[in-house]
């Protein structure tokens, strides 16, 4: 529901810094996913792989 709030405000105000500020906050609070976080800033959101994300870690 907070997510398709947010998006709604994007959509009739644009991503203004106020906006991104707000989506900053609910996500370091963990209300927000990795992926909805992503599609509000409108950043590519790229899945990885647990076996992709263990390599990284090596």
């Amino acid at each position: 529901m907070l997510f398709m709030t947010l998006n709604k405000l994007k959509m009739r105000k644009g991503l203004t810094e106020d906006l991104k500020t707000k989506i900053d906050v609910f996500y370091a609070l963990g209300r927000l996913t990795e992926k909805e976080y992503s599609e509000l800033m409108d950043i590519p959101y790229e899945e990885v792989g647990e076996d992709e994300n263990i390599a990284e870690n090596e």
